[in-house]
């Protein structure tokens, strides 16, 4: 740690498994959702992130990250958890601080306009454009919520970290689309790109928290830290400290399992998987089950 001049500055390093932690933690504290949960609803939809989001905003801990998803990066490929395996808990709606027993269509019905949606995200851009990956038929949480959540000024609150950082959102969502695909290893799919949401990063989350500048120096790792984000911390001494002791809080936070679907029964035919029995399936795409 070194003294600038105007104050201290620091650098550390988060593991996948601390960004999401760190993120969450931020998500509870943000102005809109700390509005959200006094008068509206705050509607978490699905995806690993928005676990640890539902375990700091209900305090249940029993919430299962790699079970709280649909849609899923594990094992090296795209994939789709199994409906059996799903927390049955998911999506977690809160009214008034509240977890109430709701549907996503019921919550956006009773219409408050504190109201904000929670959605993970699979990239984000130097612009702050998001991507949200849709391999579900239906067009998937997305499709359920926009449309309210376009014309009556709602907000999505987007959970991502610095470690789907890409060069375009917009690029990315113009090169997808399921059907348009030749070959796929893992399911296959195409990108929402929104521009009008809430992006809360690692860098975020720590301006939440602490007031403190932070600056992404470096990325990636080996050994358990995949995935990793290098970030540089400035700001008033007091608040430099508040941002170390928050850090040293969430190291060590476990990483998450990986739980794939089952291939024999997947109904993405346009993977290269689609419909194997295990023992059909190459060593590497089961280890760690």
């Amino acid at each position: 740690m070194a003294r600038g001049e105007i104050g201290l500055k620091a650098v550390f390093t988060l593991t996948s498994a601390e960004s999401r932690r760190l993120i969450a933690k931020g998500v509870a504290q943000k102005e809109e959702v700390l509005l959200a949960k006094e008068k509206g609803y705050i509607i978490i939809a699905g995806g690993t992130t928005n676990a640890y989001v539902s375990q700091e905003l209900t305090g249940d801990k029993s919430i299962d990250p790699r079970r709280f998803t649909v849609g899923t990066n594990t094992g090296g490929l795209l994939c789709v958890t199994n409906p059996d395996d799903r927390d049955e808990k998911l999506p977690v709606i809160l009214y008034k601080g509240e977890v109430v027993k709701k549907t996503i269509p019921e919550a956006l019905q009773d219409f408050h306009k504190e109201t904000v949606v929670i959605k993970g995200a699979n990239c984000i851009d130097p612009e702050g454009n998001v991507g949200v990956i849709t391999a579900g038929f239906d067009g998937g949480t997305v499709a359920q919520t926009i449309g309210t959540v376009t014309s009556t000024g709602l907000k999505y609150i987007i959970p991502v970290g610095l470690e789907k950082m890409i060069p375009s959102v917009k690029e990315a969502a113009k090169v997808t689309g399921s059907r348009t695909m030749d070959y796929s290893l893992g399911a296959d799919f195409g990108i929402y790109c929104l521009t009008n949401t809430l992006p809360v990063t690692e860098i975020d989350a720590l301006k939440i928290l602490a007031d403190v500048k932070a600056t992404q120096v470096a990325a990636g790792g080996i050994g358990g830290s995949e995935g990793s984000v290098v970030l540089v911390i400035e700001g008033p001494e007091e608040n430099v400290q508040k941002a170390i002791e928050l850090i040293e809080s969430i190291k060590g936070e476990p990483a998450v399992k990986p739980l794939k679907g089952n291939c024999e029964k997947c109904r993405y035919f346009g993977c290269k998987f689609y419909g194997k029995k295990l023992a059909e399936l190459p060593p590497w795409l089961l280890q760690g089950e």
